[in-house]
């Protein structure tokens, strides 16, 4: 495991561009009614990831480490030749071994039965079709699976900021919101976690203790300060923000006829 984010496999590996996810998605967007329908479906399937690991109590870095699995394997697959249900209890399953909180097999399978009854009849696949596909997830992950979030550069720079716990709750939001786009194949942890917190602070909900560095500092001077690209922290709120404006449209049990519609 790499040191640091700058060594690890992540950063040599699976920082992408817009250009490769354009072309990965392609096929898709020819079988729904618009672009705007394929991104609910990928904020479905993070809900379907989400509420699995609620099943399962599994902690937010897990959650996230099989959100970001399954986005890379998205990443040079189709969602209408493959099945995202296998795919997405398979990445739980794997995040829950790679975190260090590893769940038997079959519990993950049993629970995957029960939670996705209402919309698929159940889960159909056994614990060996999961141990299957896990090899064949594992290729398509090239096997570089540690993976580097926001959550750890967020919390370092609200504490050195001052940062009162309502603020950091904000940014912390954000950026589990920030896993429904693909910011996290695109952009390094630490330029979405200062991206939070530029949304923190742009919406007044960032709050600094008296004397702190964020109370003495004019927030604008400070980002202007950073060294660091402006221009990508821009562009990953505006991923954001976009997401937002999907979402608020985005009603779970219309998802099934877009699914149908994309499968057809």
């Amino acid at each position: 495991m790499a040191a640091n984010y700058w060594a690890s496999s992540q950063k040599q590996h699976w920082l992408l561009d817009r250009w490769k996810l354009a072309i990965s998605r392609e096929q898709d967007l020819q079988h729904v009614s618009s672009e705007s329908d394929y991104v609910k479906l990928k904020i479905w399937f993070c809900h379907l990831i989400q509420r699995l690991a609620k099943r399962l109590q599994l902690r937010q870095q897990v959650v996230a480490t099989a959100f970001v699995y399954f986005k890379r394997f998205y990443a040079n697959n189709s969602l209408r030749k493959t099945d995202p249900v296998l795919v997405l209890v398979t990445c739980v399953y794997l995040a829950t071994k790679i975190e260090e909180c590893p769940i038997h097999i079959k519990v993950v399978t049993q629970e995957a039965k029960h939670l996705f009854q209402p919309e698929f009849g159940g889960f159909p696949y056994d614990s060996s079709k999961v141990a299957e596909f896990e090899f064949y997830l594992l290729e398509e992950l090239q096997f570089y699976l540690i993976v580097w979030h926001p959550y750890r550069p967020l919390l370092q720079i609200c504490e050195e900021l001052g940062m009162r716990e309502s603020g950091i709750q904000y940014a912390w939001f954000i950026v589990n919101d920030s896993y429904r786009t693909d910011v996290c194949l695109l952009y390094p942890p630490h330029m979405i976690a200062l991206a939070a917190i530029y949304m923190t602070v742009v919406l007044n909900h960032a709050d600094f203790a008296p004397g702190s560095a964020g109370d003495r500092t004019d927030m604008r001077q400070w980002f202007a300060d950073l060294n660091v690209d402006m221009e990508s922290i821009v562009e990953i709120v505006q991923d954001i923000l976009s997401i937002y404006e999907v979402w608020k449209d985005w009603k779970e049990d219309k998802m099934m006829l877009i699914w149908k519609e994309l499968r057809s």
